[in-house]
Protein backbone atom coordinates (compact mmCIF):
# COMPACT_ATOMS: atom_id res chain seq x y z
CA UNK A 1 0.00 0.00 0.00
CA UNK A 2 3.00 2.32 0.80
CA UNK A 3 4.80 1.37 -2.31
CA UNK A 4 1.45 2.09 -4.15
CA UNK A 5 0.88 5.62 -2.42
CA UNK A 6 4.69 6.25 -3.16
CA UNK A 7 4.37 5.15 -6.93
CA UNK A 8 1.33 7.93 -7.37
CA UNK A 9 3.02 10.63 -6.03
CA UNK A 10 6.05 10.19 -8.16
CA UNK A 11 4.11 9.70 -10.88
CA UNK A 12 2.20 13.41 -9.55
CA UNK A 13 5.68 14.54 -9.64
CA UNK A 14 6.47 13.83 -13.17
CA UNK A 15 3.84 15.21 -14.65
CA UNK A 16 4.00 18.53 -12.14
CA UNK A 17 7.49 18.87 -13.24
CA UNK A 18 6.93 18.44 -16.71
CA UNK A 19 4.34 21.02 -16.60
CA UNK A 20 6.95 23.13 -15.22
CA UNK A 21 9.21 22.48 -17.70
CA UNK A 22 6.76 23.24 -20.32
CA UNK A 23 5.80 26.79 -18.49
CA UNK A 24 9.18 27.75 -18.62
CA UNK A 25 10.20 26.56 -21.67
CA UNK A 26 7.17 28.60 -23.22
CA UNK A 27 7.89 31.70 -21.33
CA UNK A 28 11.39 31.66 -21.65
CA UNK A 29 10.84 31.38 -25.43
CA UNK A 30 8.39 34.22 -25.20
CA UNK A 31 10.68 36.41 -23.21
CA UNK A 32 13.17 35.95 -25.78
CA UNK A 33 10.93 37.03 -28.33
CA UNK A 34 10.30 40.17 -26.38
CA UNK A 35 12.65 41.21 -25.43
CA UNK A 36 14.54 40.86 -29.07
CA UNK A 37 11.42 42.71 -30.53
CA UNK A 38 12.03 45.55 -28.23
CA UNK A 39 16.13 45.65 -28.53
CA UNK A 40 15.24 45.71 -32.45
CA UNK A 41 12.65 48.80 -32.05
CA UNK A 42 15.46 50.39 -30.04
CA UNK A 43 18.17 50.09 -32.62
CA UNK A 44 15.26 51.01 -35.33
CA UNK A 45 15.07 54.72 -32.93
CA UNK A 46 18.27 54.68 -32.85
CA UNK A 47 18.66 54.65 -36.63
CA UNK A 48 15.51 56.81 -37.64
CA UNK A 49 16.79 59.47 -35.18
CA UNK A 50 20.02 59.24 -37.12
CA UNK A 51 18.44 59.50 -40.48
CA UNK A 52 16.42 62.12 -39.46
CA UNK A 53 19.46 64.46 -38.14
CA UNK A 54 21.46 63.59 -41.29
CA UNK A 55 18.58 64.55 -43.22
CA UNK A 56 18.29 68.18 -42.42
CA UNK A 57 22.03 68.82 -41.71
CA UNK A 58 22.64 67.97 -45.82
CA UNK A 59 19.28 70.07 -46.36
CA UNK A 60 20.89 72.65 -44.70
CA UNK A 61 24.13 72.78 -45.97
CA UNK A 62 23.40 71.93 -49.19
CA UNK A 63 20.33 74.55 -48.73
CA UNK A 64 18.27 71.81 -50.85
CA UNK A 65 14.39 71.45 -49.14
CA UNK A 66 14.37 68.30 -51.67
CA UNK A 67 16.39 66.59 -48.82
CA UNK A 68 13.60 67.39 -46.46
CA UNK A 69 10.90 65.80 -48.51
CA UNK A 70 10.91 62.40 -46.35
CA UNK A 71 10.99 63.90 -42.83
CA UNK A 72 7.22 63.22 -42.31
CA UNK A 73 6.74 59.90 -43.32
CA UNK A 74 10.53 59.22 -41.60
CA UNK A 75 9.16 61.19 -38.26
CA UNK A 76 5.90 59.32 -37.66
CA UNK A 77 7.65 56.10 -38.24
CA UNK A 78 9.76 56.87 -35.17
CA UNK A 79 6.89 58.02 -33.46
CA UNK A 80 5.53 55.02 -33.82
CA UNK A 81 8.41 52.69 -32.95
CA UNK A 82 9.17 54.67 -29.70
CA UNK A 83 4.94 54.20 -29.17
CA UNK A 84 5.22 50.12 -30.19
CA UNK A 85 8.64 49.64 -27.90
CA UNK A 86 6.72 51.77 -24.92
CA UNK A 87 3.75 49.43 -25.07
CA UNK A 88 6.49 46.52 -24.71
CA UNK A 89 8.31 47.36 -21.85
CA UNK A 90 5.17 48.04 -19.95
CA UNK A 91 5.99 44.87 -17.98
CA UNK A 92 9.72 45.59 -17.47
CA UNK A 93 11.45 47.62 -15.41
CA UNK A 94 12.03 50.51 -18.33
CA UNK A 95 9.04 52.92 -17.89
CA UNK A 96 11.89 55.39 -16.69
CA UNK A 97 14.76 55.38 -19.79
CA UNK A 98 11.27 54.57 -22.68
CA UNK A 99 9.67 57.96 -20.66
CA UNK A 100 13.48 59.50 -21.26
CA UNK A 101 13.50 58.77 -24.25
CA UNK A 102 10.22 59.81 -25.35
CA UNK A 103 10.68 63.59 -23.33
CA UNK A 104 14.42 64.06 -25.24
CA UNK A 105 12.94 62.80 -29.04
CA UNK A 106 10.11 65.52 -28.34
CA UNK A 107 12.28 68.11 -27.41
CA UNK A 108 14.59 66.93 -30.87
CA UNK A 109 11.33 67.11 -32.86
CA UNK A 110 10.29 70.51 -32.03
CA UNK A 111 13.85 72.05 -32.35
CA UNK A 112 13.61 70.33 -35.94
CA UNK A 113 10.73 71.47 -36.76
CA UNK A 114 11.34 74.76 -36.18
CA UNK A 115 14.41 74.18 -38.36
CA UNK A 116 12.36 72.92 -41.15
CA UNK A 117 9.74 75.60 -41.15
CA UNK A 118 12.56 77.56 -41.53
CA UNK A 119 13.85 76.10 -44.36
CA UNK A 120 10.56 76.08 -46.60
CA UNK A 121 10.90 79.96 -45.94
CA UNK A 122 14.01 80.04 -47.56
CA UNK A 123 16.00 81.48 -44.22
CA UNK A 124 18.54 79.26 -44.48
CA UNK A 125 20.99 80.80 -42.04
CA UNK A 126 18.51 80.91 -39.03
CA UNK A 127 17.77 76.82 -39.62
CA UNK A 128 21.84 76.41 -39.90
CA UNK A 129 22.37 78.10 -36.56
CA UNK A 130 19.22 76.17 -35.04
CA UNK A 131 20.37 72.61 -36.22
CA UNK A 132 24.25 73.51 -35.15
CA UNK A 133 22.98 75.23 -31.92
CA UNK A 134 25.17 74.04 -28.99
CA UNK A 135 21.96 73.36 -27.24
CA UNK A 136 20.47 71.22 -30.18
CA UNK A 137 23.65 68.69 -30.29
CA UNK A 138 23.58 68.76 -26.28
CA UNK A 139 19.72 67.18 -26.70
CA UNK A 140 21.10 64.56 -29.74
CA UNK A 141 23.46 63.15 -27.45
CA UNK A 142 21.47 63.00 -24.38
CA UNK A 143 18.79 60.97 -26.65
CA UNK A 144 21.85 58.63 -27.48
CA UNK A 145 22.84 58.27 -24.09
CA UNK A 146 19.61 57.29 -23.26
CA UNK A 147 19.13 55.12 -25.45
CA UNK A 148 22.54 52.87 -24.52
CA UNK A 149 21.06 53.31 -21.10
CA UNK A 150 17.51 51.50 -22.18
CA UNK A 151 19.41 48.95 -24.19
CA UNK A 152 21.76 48.14 -21.20
CA UNK A 153 18.85 47.85 -18.92
CA UNK A 154 16.96 45.70 -21.69
CA UNK A 155 20.42 43.49 -21.25
CA UNK A 156 19.90 43.71 -17.36
CA UNK A 157 16.44 43.15 -17.16
CA UNK A 158 17.26 39.78 -19.94
CA UNK A 159 19.82 38.17 -17.32
CA UNK A 160 17.55 38.47 -14.16
CA UNK A 161 15.12 36.62 -16.17
CA UNK A 162 17.43 33.95 -17.38
CA UNK A 163 18.56 33.25 -14.19
CA UNK A 164 14.87 33.03 -12.20
CA UNK A 165 14.02 30.41 -15.23
CA UNK A 166 17.24 28.28 -14.84
CA UNK A 167 16.16 28.19 -11.03
CA UNK A 168 13.24 27.10 -12.13
CA UNK A 169 14.21 24.57 -14.71
CA UNK A 170 16.99 23.46 -12.17
CA UNK A 171 14.44 22.55 -9.24
CA UNK A 172 12.12 20.86 -11.77
CA UNK A 173 14.71 18.84 -12.68
CA UNK A 174 15.25 18.09 -9.58
CA UNK A 175 11.96 17.03 -8.86
CA UNK A 176 11.83 14.99 -11.99
CA UNK A 177 15.11 13.49 -11.07
CA UNK A 178 13.91 12.57 -8.08
CA UNK A 179 10.55 11.20 -8.88
CA UNK A 180 12.36 8.81 -11.54
CA UNK A 181 14.44 7.02 -8.84
CA UNK A 182 11.41 6.75 -6.81
CA UNK A 183 9.19 4.83 -9.85
CA UNK A 184 12.93 3.07 -10.13
CA UNK A 185 12.77 1.70 -6.70
CA UNK A 186 8.81 0.60 -7.05
CA UNK A 187 9.47 -1.08 -9.91
CA UNK A 188 12.16 -2.84 -8.25
CA UNK A 189 9.93 -3.92 -5.33
CA UNK A 190 7.05 -4.72 -7.50
CA UNK A 191 8.96 -7.45 -9.76
CA UNK A 192 12.15 -9.22 -9.21
CA UNK A 193 12.02 -11.30 -12.67
CA UNK A 194 14.82 -11.26 -14.79
CA UNK A 195 12.09 -9.96 -17.81
CA UNK A 196 10.92 -6.93 -16.23
CA UNK A 197 14.63 -6.35 -15.47
CA UNK A 198 15.52 -6.61 -18.73
CA UNK A 199 12.86 -4.42 -20.15
CA UNK A 200 13.46 -1.74 -17.40
CA UNK A 201 17.03 -1.58 -18.26
CA UNK A 202 16.27 -1.35 -22.05
CA UNK A 203 14.18 1.48 -21.01
CA UNK A 204 16.72 3.13 -18.76
CA UNK A 205 18.90 2.62 -22.06
CA UNK A 206 16.40 4.11 -24.02
CA UNK A 207 16.05 7.33 -21.94
CA UNK A 208 19.62 7.50 -21.89
CA UNK A 209 20.03 7.79 -25.40
CA UNK A 210 17.43 9.87 -25.91
CA UNK A 211 19.48 12.72 -23.27
CA UNK A 212 22.39 11.75 -25.37
CA UNK A 213 20.59 12.94 -28.61
CA UNK A 214 19.57 15.84 -27.05
CA UNK A 215 22.70 17.34 -25.58
CA UNK A 216 24.47 16.32 -28.80
CA UNK A 217 21.44 18.36 -30.64
CA UNK A 218 22.07 21.21 -28.14
CA UNK A 219 26.04 21.01 -28.94
CA UNK A 220 25.72 21.46 -32.26
CA UNK A 221 23.13 24.21 -31.88
CA UNK A 222 25.95 26.08 -29.77
CA UNK A 223 28.49 25.39 -32.28
CA UNK A 224 26.81 26.65 -35.34
CA UNK A 225 25.73 29.88 -33.10
CA UNK A 226 29.36 30.05 -31.76
CA UNK A 227 30.79 29.99 -35.42
CA UNK A 228 28.00 32.47 -36.34
CA UNK A 229 28.90 34.86 -33.83
CA UNK A 230 32.79 34.39 -34.55
CA UNK A 231 32.39 34.99 -38.41
CA UNK A 232 30.13 38.55 -37.38
CA UNK A 233 33.54 39.12 -34.84
CA UNK A 234 35.91 38.66 -37.77
CA UNK A 235 33.63 40.87 -39.96
CA UNK A 236 33.58 43.14 -37.37
CA UNK A 237 37.57 43.32 -37.05
CA UNK A 238 37.78 44.10 -40.91
CA UNK A 239 35.44 46.93 -40.97
CA UNK A 240 35.96 50.54 -40.61
CA UNK A 241 33.70 51.45 -37.53
CA UNK A 242 33.15 55.18 -39.12
CA UNK A 243 32.39 54.91 -42.76
CA UNK A 244 31.44 51.06 -42.95
CA UNK A 245 34.08 50.49 -45.18
CA UNK A 246 37.43 47.70 -44.80
CA UNK A 247 39.75 48.93 -42.73
CA UNK A 248 43.67 48.51 -43.26
CA UNK A 249 43.68 45.70 -41.62
CA UNK A 250 41.57 43.71 -44.79
CA UNK A 251 43.25 46.26 -46.98
CA UNK A 252 46.48 44.41 -46.68
CA UNK A 253 45.27 41.28 -46.81
CA UNK A 254 42.85 41.53 -49.74
CA UNK A 255 46.18 43.54 -51.22
CA UNK A 256 48.71 40.83 -50.87
CA UNK A 257 46.20 37.94 -52.28
CA UNK A 258 45.34 40.52 -55.41
CA UNK A 259 48.91 40.89 -55.81
CA UNK A 260 49.48 36.97 -55.67
CA UNK A 261 46.88 36.11 -58.18
CA UNK A 262 47.92 38.74 -60.35
CA UNK A 263 51.44 37.34 -60.66
CA UNK A 264 50.41 33.90 -61.09
CA UNK A 265 48.24 34.69 -64.04
CA UNK A 266 50.41 37.61 -65.74
CA UNK A 267 47.65 40.25 -65.46
CA UNK A 268 47.38 44.03 -64.54
CA UNK A 269 47.25 44.98 -61.10
CA UNK A 270 46.05 48.98 -60.23
CA UNK A 271 46.02 50.89 -56.79
CA UNK A 272 44.68 53.68 -55.86
CA UNK A 273 45.19 56.24 -53.59
CA UNK A 274 42.00 59.12 -52.62
CA UNK A 275 42.93 61.59 -49.83
CA UNK A 276 39.88 64.18 -49.35
CA UNK A 277 41.14 67.69 -50.19
CA UNK A 278 41.83 70.17 -47.18
CA UNK A 279 40.19 68.12 -44.83
CA UNK A 280 41.98 68.99 -41.65
CA UNK A 281 40.89 72.77 -42.63
CA UNK A 282 37.09 71.23 -43.00
CA UNK A 283 37.35 69.82 -39.49
CA UNK A 284 38.45 72.81 -38.34
CA UNK A 285 36.15 75.12 -39.43
CA UNK A 286 33.03 72.92 -39.33
CA UNK A 287 33.26 70.81 -36.51
CA UNK A 288 34.91 67.04 -36.10
CA UNK A 289 31.47 65.70 -36.35
CA UNK A 290 30.43 67.23 -39.42
CA UNK A 291 34.25 65.70 -40.64
CA UNK A 292 32.82 62.49 -39.63
CA UNK A 293 29.55 63.02 -42.01
CA UNK A 294 31.84 64.56 -44.85
CA UNK A 295 34.04 61.05 -44.65
CA UNK A 296 30.90 58.75 -44.80
CA UNK A 297 29.40 60.30 -47.65
CA UNK A 298 32.84 60.46 -49.68
CA UNK A 299 32.93 56.53 -48.35
CA UNK A 300 29.21 56.18 -49.94
CA UNK A 301 30.43 57.58 -53.56
CA UNK A 302 33.54 55.86 -53.74
CA UNK A 303 31.85 52.25 -52.91
CA UNK A 304 29.48 53.04 -55.14
CA UNK A 305 31.82 53.08 -58.02
CA UNK A 306 33.54 50.21 -57.33
CA UNK A 307 31.38 47.42 -59.26
CA UNK A 308 33.91 44.73 -60.93
CA UNK A 309 34.88 41.42 -59.04
CA UNK A 310 37.87 42.19 -57.05
CA UNK A 311 37.41 45.61 -56.75
CA UNK A 312 37.58 46.66 -53.22
CA UNK A 313 37.58 50.65 -51.51
CA UNK A 314 39.10 50.72 -47.99
CA UNK A 315 40.05 53.24 -45.27
CA UNK A 316 43.68 53.31 -45.48
CA UNK A 317 43.83 55.72 -42.39
CA UNK A 318 42.26 59.58 -41.22
CA UNK A 319 40.38 60.79 -44.83
CA UNK A 320 42.95 58.78 -46.77
CA UNK A 321 41.10 55.69 -49.17
CA UNK A 322 42.67 52.76 -51.12
CA UNK A 323 41.05 51.32 -53.95
CA UNK A 324 42.49 47.76 -55.39
CA UNK A 325 41.43 47.51 -59.02
CA UNK A 326 42.51 44.60 -60.80
CA UNK A 327 42.55 43.84 -64.02
CA UNK A 328 42.88 47.53 -65.44
CA UNK A 329 46.05 49.44 -66.73
CA UNK A 330 47.10 52.68 -65.79
CA UNK A 331 45.31 54.53 -68.51
CA UNK A 332 42.06 52.44 -67.90
CA UNK A 333 42.59 52.95 -64.06
CA UNK A 334 42.75 56.35 -64.49
CA UNK A 335 39.69 56.82 -66.34
CA UNK A 336 38.38 55.01 -63.77
CA UNK A 337 38.99 57.04 -61.03
CA UNK A 338 38.23 60.32 -63.30
CA UNK A 339 34.96 59.39 -63.19
CA UNK A 340 34.71 58.62 -59.10
CA UNK A 341 36.04 62.65 -58.82
CA UNK A 342 33.81 63.83 -60.58
CA UNK A 343 31.30 62.16 -58.89
CA UNK A 344 32.30 63.54 -55.01
CA UNK A 345 32.85 67.13 -56.97
CA UNK A 346 29.60 66.62 -58.02
CA UNK A 347 28.39 66.04 -54.60
CA UNK A 348 28.40 69.65 -53.88
CA UNK A 349 29.55 69.51 -50.55
CA UNK A 350 30.06 72.69 -49.09
CA UNK A 351 33.56 73.71 -48.14
CA UNK A 352 34.36 77.47 -47.32
CA UNK A 353 37.95 76.80 -46.88
CA UNK A 354 38.60 75.02 -50.45
CA UNK A 355 40.98 77.09 -52.05
CA UNK A 356 39.41 76.79 -55.75
CA UNK A 357 36.09 75.06 -55.66
CA UNK A 358 34.60 76.14 -52.82
CA UNK A 359 33.08 72.12 -52.04
CA UNK A 360 34.94 69.16 -51.27
CA UNK A 361 37.16 67.59 -53.57
CA UNK A 362 39.55 64.38 -54.16
CA UNK A 363 43.28 63.77 -55.13
CA UNK A 364 43.86 60.67 -56.56
CA UNK A 365 47.31 58.74 -57.39
CA UNK A 366 46.94 55.73 -59.54
CA UNK A 367 49.94 53.32 -60.14
CA UNK A 368 49.30 49.84 -61.88
CA UNK A 369 51.54 46.96 -63.45
CA UNK A 370 51.96 43.50 -64.20
CA UNK A 371 53.15 41.67 -60.75
CA UNK A 372 57.68 40.27 -61.61
CA UNK A 373 58.62 37.58 -59.77
CA UNK A 374 60.40 39.14 -57.01
CA UNK A 375 58.69 42.64 -57.22
CA UNK A 376 57.13 43.82 -53.75
CA UNK A 377 53.62 44.58 -53.81
CA UNK A 378 54.31 47.84 -50.92
CA UNK A 379 55.87 49.65 -53.76
CA UNK A 380 52.70 49.61 -56.08
CA UNK A 381 51.29 50.98 -53.26
CA UNK A 382 54.45 53.88 -52.41
CA UNK A 383 54.21 54.62 -56.20
CA UNK A 384 50.35 55.32 -55.91
CA UNK A 385 51.03 57.53 -52.92
CA UNK A 386 53.58 59.32 -54.27
CA UNK A 387 51.19 60.43 -57.28
CA UNK A 388 48.91 61.54 -54.79
CA UNK A 389 50.91 63.85 -53.49
CA UNK A 390 51.97 65.09 -56.86
CA UNK A 391 47.96 65.63 -57.59
CA UNK A 392 47.73 67.79 -54.22
CA UNK A 393 50.52 69.34 -54.70
CA UNK A 394 49.66 70.29 -58.52
CA UNK A 395 46.28 72.04 -57.68
CA UNK A 396 44.45 68.97 -55.89
CA UNK A 397 40.88 67.85 -57.25
CA UNK A 398 42.54 65.76 -59.85
CA UNK A 399 43.88 62.20 -60.92
CA UNK A 400 47.77 61.32 -61.32
CA UNK A 401 49.03 58.44 -62.73
CA UNK A 402 52.59 57.18 -60.93
CA UNK A 403 55.60 57.33 -63.84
Amino acid sequence: MRSTRSMYVAVAVLVLTMAVGSYVDNENDAMHARHLEINTGLERMVRLNQELTNMLLLAVLEQNTLRTASYDTVNADLESTIKTVSQLTRKLDLSEEMSALSDDRSKLHVTEDAALKLMRQERWGEAHKILFDDLYVLARKVYEINSETAVGALTGELAKTVEYFNRLRLAAQAARAGALLLLLWIGAMFSRRMRQEVAQQARLREEIAASNRELEDKVRQRTTELETANRQLQALSATDGLTGLANRRKFDLEWEAEWQRASRQALPLAIAMVDVDQFKAYNDHYGHQMGDLCLKIVAQTLGGAVQRAGEMVTRYGGEEFAIIIPGLSGPEACAMLERVRVAVQALGLPHAKAAVTGVVTVSIGVASCVPAPGQSSASLVQRADAAMYRAKNHGRNQVVLAD
